[in-house]
């Protein structure tokens, strides 16, 4: 209810809060109005914090202090880092609001170690694979001529090269092979190319061309050019499988339809089978056009480098992993389905699988077994 209060006095209650006690008005010849009974006493908030608070607020926060500041940890940098323990390869400083601490290291940072140790191995022995066939390669150039000349000076050999083939795939590209075979690729003696393709539909344009080169009796050296469509394959393992029971020469090598061997390449894989008595002599791989839509303009929106990167992963593999797991370890070769010289019997006594997605592996693994 409404309190008026006039010419009353005032007084503070024990807990500092206001209390009213109304008067009668002095010098009024009228009759006061009866008194009231007390009102209650309020306590107001008041906006200064009691000494209670005050003393929990700093003993939390002494708390917190404390916490922070323990024995490993300290308020100056310097300080933390003298008094690090000698084992300071194993602890690291960090920083604890506004404290320096140091701790050990846990199971994360040692997996991450072991990691990173891991990466450093395989990247200091490709570095050591990369330097040592860069400076074999160096030494080679300057014997390369006696390469030669042990390769000319071995005793000649008919040799077959047989290209297994696609044609509606490679229907553009095995003229061009063809052709480059035939009038680059130097041979120890007679020279036999044959081309075994399989299509599931005739193709009338690119087979009569195929038949016109191969009655071409104007190839250098003397060298003749066969073509044979197997009828039922499905497979390159099938057209090599047909092409090993049409092989009259005692040795075979085997080439991919976009392959372009190096000139010399067959010389020097009969050198080294006449030399070392093996039964087949493989050969490596690596890209011939490089500077070839290195940007991914041409064709438009091509994926760039493509050429560099394969030609990349060609020398990891033959140079690292076939040459350091398999010849240094396994004392073995590695057939690789191109570029390698057989002797045809030994070769045309195990088949080829057809069901196998990678056929050479499954030829090398019988080889090797």
């Amino acid at each position: 209810r409404p309190l008026f209060l006039s010419g009353g006095a005032s007084r503070l209650g024990p807990c500092g809060a206001m209390a009213a006690t109304l008067a009668p008005p002095v010098g009024v010849g009228i009759t006061p109005p009866p008194t009231l009974p007390p009102l209650p006493t309020i306590a107001a908030p008041s906006a200064i914090p009691s000494v209670a608070s005050t003393t929990a607020a700093a003993t939390t926060a002494a708390a917190i202090v404390g916490t922070a500041v323990g024995p490993n940890c300290f308020e100056d940098w310097d300080e933390a880092v003298a008094a690090m323990p000698l084992d300071h390869w194993f602890t690291f400083l960090t920083h604890r609001g506004e404290a320096y601490c140091f701790q050990r290291y846990g199971v994360f940072h040692w997996s991450f170690a072991v990691l990173l140790f891991c990466m450093s191995v395989l990247a200091a022995v490709t570095l050591f694979n990369f330097g040592f066939i860069f400076i074999r390669r160096r030494i080679r150039n300057c014997f390369k001529q006696h390469a030669e000349q042990r390769a000319l000076a071995a005793p000649s050999a008919a040799i077959t090269a047989v290209v297994p083939c696609y044609l509606p795939n490679e229907q553009y590209i095995i003229e061009e092979t063809i052709e480059w075979i035939m009038e680059k690729v130097e041979s120890p003696g007679d020279f036999t190319l044959m081309i075994v393709y399989n299509t599931p539909k005739d193709l009338p344009d690119i087979e009569k061309r195929l038949r016109y080169m191969a009655d071409r009796n104007d190839w250098p050296y003397g060298r003749t050019l066969k073509v044979h469509r197997c009828m039922e394959s499905k497979s390159k393992a099938a057209n090599l499988n047909y092409a090993l029971k049409l092989v009259s020469d005692e040795f075979l090598i085997i080439y991919d339809a976009d392959h372009h061997p190096d000139r010399q390449s067959l010389m020097l894989l009969w050198e080294k089978m006449v030399r070392l008595d093996q039964d087949c002599v493989q050969g490596s791989y690596y890209m011939r056009n490089l500077r070839q839509n290195q940007f991914g303009c041409s064709p438009c929106c091509a994926f760039p480098c493509l050429s560099r990167i394969i030609d990349a992963e060609f020398f990891v593999d033959w140079f690292f992993s076939k040459l350091i797991t398999r010849t240094f370890f396994m004392g073995k070769g590695y057939f690789s389905g191109s570029n390698a010289l057989w002797r045809t019997p030994v070769l045309g006594g195990k088949s080829f699988s057809e069901t196998a997605q990678t056929e050479d592996v499954d030829m090398a693994i019988q080889q090797l077994l």
